[in-house]
């Protein structure tokens, strides 16, 4: 479960963000958009729209009224300036303490760059951190309210070597029952379809090769349990656009860790777009590896609607198996996710329905219900430096 100390900064920083929709319910569409691909830019998950007008936020303030001469009875009215001032001031609180994380983060982030980094004739370096921090609230058909939580860090140590990356990854999901495709392949957590849902590992990745079509990094990492797991893999992508509305993705990747040894996942993603907002993905993975000990398979189909550059919609249904059961099937799902910006361009939050099917001991497939909601709190810093030669 998440430490005490992380809930209680969890708590104090949503809190300050809720009641400060005043200081920047007008803010321009911040860089972590509503994540809905694009087929002219396919390695990024999150663009912008075509340039069209943004809607009207239902988070912007209406219009003033007009002054009217103050009488006996408008006297009585109270005065809600006090509590603009004050929804202002915890704006600001949150804006400060979020910016001092941010600045406190990467103060951390460089000297560790510069601890294990060696001595460079003069030069341009760039670090730079991304730290998404995610809570999940789920309530689940027979499983009452359960809470979640998920961290994703990487880490660019220049000092240390250009192509040189780190890795952090923990996760305490409540959804993590549900099948889905395997996020990052090799990884320990996120290579499997079915996978356990606690985990902390971090992981060095050297990237090999890097471009707009093509990504090849080979990675090694220890899994923070007892007694510790290491694990090793080399990851290949590589993308194609076969016309201006049609993109396909092939990745492959190789793994090893103790104690379940080795195995592979190969992956294979076809996405059209159907107008510059909507997007159609049809996705597949399979994973052979010793501790399987089969086949592991998943296909997506999914629908992904810009809504505006705050928010975006995805509806996805899915179909999950094991060659090692007698149908090869495991699992149906379907989910909807709702996901938007709101109050603070760092500040993002998702509702999910789904239904899923799973495969019960006597063959059958019982309906089971489920809603999650998801807050994201998204801390980024980046710092160019000059270094000498001492």
């Amino acid at each position: 479960m998440q430490p005490r100390p992380l809930r209680f900064l969890s708590a104090v920083v949503l809190a300050a963000c809720l009641c400060s929709a005043p200081a920047r319910a007008e803010s321009s569409a911040p860089e972590h958009t509503p994540e809905l691909g694009s087929l002219p830019a396919a390695s990024t998950p999150k663009p912008t729209g075509p340039g069209t007008p943004a809607q009207a936020s239902p988070l912007q303030e209406a219009p003033p009224l007009p002054v009217l001469p103050v009488t006996p009875a408008a006297e009585s009215v109270p005065d809600t300036s006090l509590k603009k001032k004050m929804a202002g001031a915890l704006g600001r609180t949150a804006d400060q303490t979020h910016d001092y994380l941010e600045r406190g983060i990467l103060q951390q982030v460089v000297n560790l760059d510069d601890f294990f980094g060696k001595a460079n004739s003069q030069q341009e370096l760039h670090t730079a951190y991304l730290l998404r921090w995610r809570n999940s609230l789920r309530l689940q058909q027979g499983g009452g309210l359960n809470f979640g939580s998920t961290l994703r860090a990487n880490v660019e140590l220049s000092r240390i070597n250009e192509r040189l990356q780190l890795s952090i990854s923990g996760e305490d999901k409540p959804d993590s029952f549900a099948p889905s495709l395997p996020e990052d392949p090799g990884n320990p957590g996120f290579d499997r379809t079915f996978r356990t849902a606690r985990f902390v590992n971090t992981e060095l990745r050297y990237q090999l090769i890097r471009s707009p079509v093509t990504d090849f990094f080979l990675g090694a990492g220890v899994n923070l349990v007892l007694p510790p797991e290491v694990f090793a893999r080399a990851r290949y992508q590589r993308t194609e656009r076969l016309s201006d509305l049609f993109l396909v993705r092939f990745a492959e990747t190789l793994f090893a860790k103790t104690p379940d040894g080795i195995g592979e996942t190969t992956e294979l993603s076809l996405e059209h777009s159907l107008n510059p907002k909507t997007l159609l993905r049809w996705a597949s993975s399979g994973t052979v590896s010793q501790e399987i000990g089969a086949l592991e398979w998943g296909s997506e189909l999914s629908l992904l609607r810009e809504l505006s550059p705050r928010s975006a919609v995805t509806l996805t249904g899915g179909v999950y198996g094991n060659t090692g059961f007698q149908d090869w099937i495991n699992n149906y799902r379907v989910l909807v996710r709702y996901r938007r910006n709101f109050l603070r361009s760092w500040l993002f939050y998702e509702l999910e329905p789904q239904v899923d099917w799973p495969r019960s001991a006597s063959g059958s497939f019982p309906a089971n219900y489920a809603f999650t909601g998801r807050i994201e709190i998204v801390f980024q810093g980046q710092e160019r430096r000059t270094i000498d030669k001492p």
